[in-house]
């Protein structure tokens, strides 16, 4: 697996994983939102026609002590009807004959069979349409009969389509518009109660989602941008665990860097990591480094080169090898690195690096330098002269070289000031009984002038380039 894949990978699979779920919450939140909006038109609907049978004794009382064609009477049951915004009208039926109705119209002569409860017509004669109705018993020979106003879904029908079905024969849709009847009785009246009555929605769910949208439209954003920072994290902490994984299973692999005396015999080496992919493609360090020392898994990488050095020197004799590693401050408290490295001290020299670009923090450096130093474990300064460049890190600290960085070397030919540098600093390792080691030696004419300063130990390019680890072991063999 490739690093620059694994970003890209984490983040997808994170994605679509992320994705799932949020679809999953949106699959449910859009069936409760329907679901809701469904009971609400049912409920709108049952409280239709629950609130004329709430008002049955106010009804009752407007006809009781009163003259049946009184104006009193009228007046009062037309202001019921006008504050009932359900109710169409309300007619007066007395001994099986219209008396009078609110609507105005009713022919006085018609006679007409009442019975207490709910009714359906399934053809008005001044709609010609089905009518709902409530009947009420005033006393034996008087009824009031309360007429509903055409049913209306207000949500559904924008949605779907919405019904009411009576005796599961009877089926009314919007404004009572009779989609079906399958009563053997054909009868054109029929007497129902609530519990004969059930809603029935059916739903176009393309234009019940826009609906959705256009209702939830800032839940959804506010869960779109949820879901992008979830992704990011989430993303981010897989990217983090799968480099992890990669690092345990040594996906990234010890080159070795040779060191080299003034007769070119190699005395050392320093590790440096590559990773290498399935199809052998080796990747540079500033393409994963960065990472690793970002997100604190420098202690894992660290451990994985150490061990996989040491079980390539079990067989090996190589007691004078002086093998040097870079080292974090967080590594040099690491139970693990503190294990590896007393392995490896038992098969070869170990060198321990610490680059000045990295100060220290911790109080308890110094103790800790002191406890691997005990082990036979060595240090170095590497980069020296480019970071802080404090003297307390050569007064406070125990370390037995300095590495001299690159830029001082690639600057000697042209700059004699880069030359004085190099001499005062090996005048400054003689003071303090340091040991030098240079880097990034290119030619002959710095390899020479390194000489004659008075170095004795050299890695660069005009010797060896980082190798592959049984490259390097079969070249110091030999």
């Amino acid at each position: 697996m490739n690093i620059k894949h694994v970003k890209y990978y984490s983040f997808l699979i994170c994605s679509v994983f992320l994705l799932l779920v949020l679809s999953f919450i949106y699959y449910a939140t859009y069936n409760g939102y329907i679901d809701s909006k469904i009971e609400e038109e049912h409920e709108e609907v049952r409280h239709i026609f629950n609130s004329v049978v709430n008002d049955k004794k106010e009804l009752i009382n407007i006809l009781n002590n009163k003259e049946l064609k009184g104006i009193e009477q009228q007046l009062n049951l037309i202001r019921y009807v006008s504050d009932n915004k359900d109710v169409s009208s309300i007619s007066v039926i007395f001994k099986s004959h219209y008396l009078y109705s609110t609507f105005g119209n009713r022919r006085h002569t018609s006679e007409e069979r009442v019975k207490e409860g709910f009714n359906i017509k399934l053809v008005s004669s001044l709609t010609h349409k089905p009518i709902i109705s409530y009947t009420i018993q005033v006393d034996s020979e008087t009824h009031l009969k309360v007429y509903f106003k055409p049913i209306n879904f207000k949500f559904i029908d924008g949605v779907g389509r919405g019904y009411l079905t009576i005796f599961d024969g009877i089926e009314l849709g919007e404004k009572n518009q009779l989609i079906k009847n399958t009563l053997k009785n054909k009868e054109n009246e029929h007497y129902f109660t609530l519990d004969d009555a059930e809603f029935y929605v059916e739903i176009h769910n393309s234009t019940a989602i826009k609906s959705f949208i256009l209702d939830k439209y800032g839940y959804l954003i506010l869960s779109l941008v949820i879901y992008l920072i979830a992704c990011y994290l989430l993303g981010s902490y897989f990217k983090k665990t799968w480099v992890k994984s990669l690092i345990r299973r040594n996906v990234i692999k010890p080159y070795l860097q040779p060191i080299v005396n003034e007769e070119g015999d190699i005395t050392g080496a320093e590790v440096l990591a590559r990773w290498v992919t399935k199809k052998g493609e080796v990747l540079p360090p500033n393409l994963f480094i960065s990472y690793i020392e970002k997100n604190k898994l420098t202690t894992y990488l660290t451990t994985s080169l150490m061990a996989q050095i040491y079980k390539e020197l079990l067989n090996r004799d190589t007691k004078g090898l002086k093998l040097s590693f870079n080292l974090t401050e967080d590594c040099l408290f690491d139970p693990d690195v503190y294990k590896a490295s007393l392995l490896l001290v038992s098969k070869c020299k170990l060198l321990l690096e610490f680059t000045e670009s990295a100060p220290f923090f911790h109080s308890s450096v110094k103790e800790r330098m002191e406890l691997f130093s005990n082990k036979g474990i060595l240090f170095a300064l590497d980069d020296y002269g480019t970071g802080y460049s404090a003297p307390h890190y050569l007064t406070d600290y125990h370390f037995d070289y300095l590495k001299i960085d690159r830029c001082f070397v690639e600057e000697m030919e042209n700059n004699s000031k880069s030359l004085y540098i190099v001499e005062s600093l090996v005048l400054l390792a003689s003071k303090l009984k340091f040991k030098l080691i240079v880097e990034g030696v290119e030619t002959v004419n710095q390899k020479t002038a390194l000489l004659n300063s008075g170095i004795n130990e050299f890695q660069g390019f005009l010797f060896y380039k980082p190798m592959p680890m049984k490259l390097f072991f079969e070249l110091y063999t030999k």
